[in-house]
């Protein structure tokens, strides 16, 4: 399987779910994580927001609303260090 070359795309491969809970691979350290539903789901908007160049708002956005979960901080941020945009047409997002 070719490095997926986008944040969306690493999701799409390296997050997989496993008895219930995600494992992410963390792209920066390569160790993994077990995550829950929200927390996918937010490295999944973090990834959204890093492909369309927002990446900066989203993280004002979450301080807004109260700050990160915890540890999922240094994951988007790790999401962040992945060159380019999607190439993964209808998988989830």
């Amino acid at each position: 399987m070719p490095f997926p070359d986008s944040p969306r795309d690493w999701m799409n491969a390296h997050c997989p779910l496993l008895d219930g809970q995600f494992v992410f691979l963390d792209p920066q350290w390569w160790d993994t994580h077990l995550l829950s539903d929200g927390a996918v789901e937010v490295l999944r908007e973090a990834a959204r927001a890093i492909e369309s160049d927002h990446f900066e708002a989203f993280l004002q956005d979450v301080e807004a609303a109260g700050g990160w979960p915890p540890g999922l901080e240094r994951l988007a941020h790790a999401l962040a260090t992945l060159p380019g945009r999607s190439t993964t047409k209808g998988q989830p997002e």
